[in-house]
């Protein structure tokens, strides 16, 4: 099973990892860019607004390019620094065994697979999660991790945690370590406890490199890499053992993809019921240096709690803020009517008190939400540093225009019930590749 791919002894033995280091460059330039106005601490919110990846955009072809840029933003240095670590780590054995272009196209399918697989999951993550922006190279390297189990499971890895300034380091069997990972991830998704990250992206780009590996490995290479390792030249800095990958092993992998497996089914189900009301918006800005158009997603839960999507123009963030603020973005007293509205208020933006004074003639849906309307603000405008912390920064006057463009009750307008049977074809595929796994098995 695989695509052919040969190459003689002396072309394998002087092998390198040129995709692997690659990428990591790339990822450490796009930080060091993005996050320059920070001070090097963390991406700047500019970024993270304009490429990271929002579940809520993936049925918007003007939006995919965010499902490859979200792959090389991380949020801070720590974020940066471990997931190039693990990239590394693990990385280049697998770049050895696949080539180089196999290894690419794995590590670039994995990282889509994690999105729509976080996406899939929205009906049990919480719709307000179609709003969370993701970033970052981790779903891309789960699925390296993923190959990397059914390549080399019975590989010892060192593992060393810090307590204050005194590393306490272990060492443990591949396979003992990446299913134990592979298991968090799942009970963090089904609990609720993830902490903000994206654990079902983690958990499907794990399952994408388990279900991708035999397509793009040759059975031939691993043959071949085979009698390397049992001469413990080709593989120099691994301890060989015994086998890693043991049947209870496989049994606890099926049994969590399954999980998985269902969720997806339960997602599938659930889309059309679940979420709140979507509603997609054209907001166009001038004034202040400014002339910004750009769409907008805004979704109200039950409660009236209300989620917009991030805004990379500064002009319509700063108007959408405000009327939102004024309660003019949602105002349930207001549906289904046209008003006018010439009003001064102190609003809070950001967790700061700011005068707003906005004239405008404002249409609201038959759910309160804003549907049309256009006007003029004037308004305190804010600067913020790299810890979110804010300070008024002057006055900005604004003219804006709003239309809409879709609205969406529950998560109609995100093709969940798709993807989340791509998941489900994804985790059946990793099911009957883990069941196999001697067959890929180089160090067992």
């Amino acid at each position: 099973m695989g695509l052919p791919f040969q190459r003689d002894y002396e072309d394998i033995e002087r092998r390198g990892a040129p995709v692997t280091l690659g990428i990591i460059l790339v990822n450490v330039a796009v930080y060091l860019v993005s996050s320059y106005e920070n001070g090097f601490l963390a991406v700047s919110d500019a970024w993270v607004n304009a490429f990271a990846f929002v579940p809520a955009y993936f049925a918007r072809p003007e939006h995919l390019y965010r499902l490859f840029t979200s792959m090389f933003l991380h949020a801070n240095l720590a974020h940066i620094f471990f997931n190039m670590l693990y990239l590394y780590t693990f990385g280049k054995s697998v770049e050895a065994v696949l080539g180089s272009e196999r290894y690419f196209l794995l590590y670039f399918a994995s990282g889509i697979l994690a999105s729509v697989f976080h996406t899939a999951f929205l009906p049990i993550e919480g719709a307000s999660s179609a709003f969370v922006p993701a970033l970052g190279a981790s779903g891309a390297i789960s699925g390296v991790l993923g190959a990397y189990l059914l390549l080399f499971p019975g590989t010892r890895l060192t593992m060393c945690f810090f307590y204050v300034f005194i590393p306490l380091c272990f060492t443990m069997k591949a396979a003992a370590y990446l299913v134990f990972w592979f298991a968090l991830q799942i009970l963090q998704g089904f609990l609720g406890a993830s902490l903000g990250v994206a654990v079902f992206a983690h958990a499907g780009g794990f399952i994408g490199g388990l279900a991708l590996l035999p397509v793009l490995v040759s059975e031939e290479r691993i043959g071949l890499l085979r009698l390397y390792s049992s001469m413990h030249y080709f593989f120099r800095n691994i301890f060989f053992t015994e086998r890693g990958f043991t049947r209870l092993s496989k049994a606890v992998v099926a049994v969590l993809i399954g999980l998985v497996a269902a969720a997806a089914v339960y997602s599938a189900v659930e889309a059309e019921t679940t979420g709140g009301v979507n509603k997609v918006l054209t907001v166009s800005v001038t004034g202040r240096g400014v002339n910004d158009s750009e769409s907008v997603i805004i979704q109200l839960q039950p409660g009236g709690v209300l989620d917009v999507t991030p805004i990379s123009s500064s002009g319509v963030r700063v108007v959408v803020n405000r009327l939102r603020a004024a309660n003019l973005l949602y105002n349930s007293q207001a549906a289904g009517k046209s008003i006018s509205v010439d009003k001064s208020l102190r609003g809070v933006v950001n967790g700061l008190p700011v005068e707003i004074t906005i004239k405008a003639n404002l249409s609201f849906d038959s759910y309160g939400l804003l549907d049309r309307g256009q006007g003029h603000v004037t308004t305190d405008v804010l600067a913020c540093d790299a810890y979110g912390r804010c300070t008024v920064s002057g006055k900005g006057s604004y003219d804006f225009s709003v239309s809409s463009e879709a609205t969406m009750a529950g998560f109609k307008g995100i093709p969940i019930a798709e993807l989340a049977l791509l998941s489900l074809a994804s985790s059946l595929a990793a099911v009957v590749n883990v069941l196999r796994a001697e067959r890929y098995a180089i160090v067992e």
